[in-house]
């Protein structure tokens, strides 16, 4: 006999979580179980102030835990952002809602691995470069460690909650932090075999590429998902000056909603991918060019002087600073925008390689999405040696193939020497996906619910 769950998350919008959950209810509901989600409204319970409207988050937080109790089972999407932007407030309205839950499962997105020391050697670091702004976020991590204590040991202590990982260093963190038992983990998984071979059938590559403006002669390669730094965009790109120039690289994903940035025309970080494509070491003819300055109008300056400006101001943080493009990359680089989850997993089919060239961030990850549908649709695909990738990795055995973090040469020879290990690679991703499949991470909830 089926369950009556109810799925705590943000839900329909450009999220992770959100998409996660809208897959999770499809395999819930196909398997037999009633399925209703409690949408969180992540707009209002971002807002921490004024007093009044962080007062219309924590009602709208009640109004959901007054409805859990009749569930056989509570799946709660955890991933502190969601649940407010100031972090005591976050984990107060989880707490809440686990409480008001007969059964509940906490799965795990993402989490603060939080510890005091590093958050002040972080914070001097950042002040040591006056970037007020990055010392401030340390410090308040670092003071938040007590209470995110507090949270992880009621989930230890509270014999209804229990616990799903996407990958099995978070799990073995949590069980040696905090004394978890009731934990477990799966990976992130979207699509059965079934479902990724007919969205493969219903694609012609040819003129699905001519549709989004793409030249199929060409051999494309794409970075997917939310622009953010730690996506490592720029290794893809300057990958470019090593491949032939029928390679294209296709930038597939927009910003996340929640953070954009207020009352500015251009976001930090596409600054920085747009400024990237069409920069390079100045005029082959002459060491001069012109250049518009604020308060002087147009000047013939050396172009090292430009290049100065660029790499102090654009790419301050940047290693890339060093390594900025040394010719013209802008005909090759093509900003597909924000994609529907219905359509993106046709992107996945039509692209000749999914590349991930993501950098190892001080939060950690969970999971990936985008490295999760490259798996499920059969993707060439390349992964950089990040931690969340090497996770992924031991479930995906002989299935995923790496290159080291930022270096753009030996992802475009990866790219290159690809069909070489194409066999291999599918092989193993083939027999691991037997394993690990929608209906797998279906009976782990369920083993779950039943402990």
């Amino acid at each position: 006999m089926g369950k009556r769950l109810a799925i705590v998350s943000s839900f329909n919008e450009e999220c992770g979580a959100a998409f996660y959950s809208s897959r999770l209810k499809v395999h819930l509901e196909a398997a037999g179980h009633q399925v209703d989600v409690k949408r969180l409204p992540v707009s209002l319970l971002r807002v921490q102030t004024p007093r009044v409207i962080r007062n219309k988050g924590d009602q709208a937080v009640a109004q959901i835990a007054g409805e859990l109790r009749d569930y056989d089972a509570v799946l709660l999407q955890f991933e502190p952002g969601l649940y407010g932007s100031n972090r005591r407030t976050s984990y107060r309205r989880v707490t809440k809602l686990l409480k008001a839950a007969r059964n509940a499962i906490v799965t795990v997105h993402g989490f603060d691995r939080a510890s005091a020391g590093a958050g002040v050697l972080s914070a001097i670091d950042a002040l040591i470069d006056r970037d007020l702004r990055r010392a401030y976020a340390h410090i308040t991590v670092g003071g938040l460690v007590d209470e995110i204590g507090r949270f992880w040991k009621f989930v230890a202590s509270a014999p209804h909650v229990k616990v799903m990982t996407f990958c099995r260093g978070d799990e073995t963190l949590l069980k040696r932090f905090y004394g978890l038992s009731r934990i477990t983990n799966y990976p992130i998984t979207y699509f059965s075999a079934e479902q990724a071979r007919e969205i493969r059938a219903s694609v012609d590559r040819d003129l699905f590429l001519r549709k989004v403006g793409l030249d199929p002669r060409h051999k494309h390669f794409a970075v997917y998902g939310f622009l953010n730094a730690y996506k490592g965009h720029m290794t893809a790109m300057k990958a470019l000056e090593y491949l032939p120039d029928d390679w294209h690289l296709s930038i597939i994903g927009g910003e996340h909603p929640q953070g954009l940035s207020p009352d500015r025309d251009i976001g930090p970080y596409v600054r920085q991918l747009l400024a990237f494509g069409l920069t390079t070491e100045g005029p082959a003819s002459a060491d001069q060019a012109m250049v518009a300055l604020p308060g002087e109008g147009q000047a013939m300056k050396p172009v090292s002087y430009e290049k100065q400006q660029i790499r102090t101001e654009l790419f301050r943080y940047s290693e890339f600073r060093n390594f900025l493009p040394s010719r013209d990359l802008r005909d090759r680089i093509h900003f597909l925008g924000q994609v529907s989850d219905e359509e993106m997993p046709r992107y996945y089919h039509a692209m000749d390689f999914a590349v991930h060239p993501y950098i190892k961030t001080m939060s950690g990850q969970s999971g990936s999405g985008p490295a999760t549908m490259a798996v499920e649709f059969g993707s060439d695909a390349l992964f950089s040696n990040a931690p969340v990738f090497r996770e992924m990795g031991q479930y995906f055995d002989g299935a995923m193939g790496f290159f080291n973090i930022g270096n753009f040469v030996e992802l475009a020879e990866a790219l290159q020497r690809f069909p070489n290990f194409r066999q291999e690679l599918s092989a193993n991703r083939e027999k691991a996906l037997q394993t690990y499949n929608p209906r797998g991470m279906v009976q782990t909830y369920m083993d779950l619910i039943d402990a």
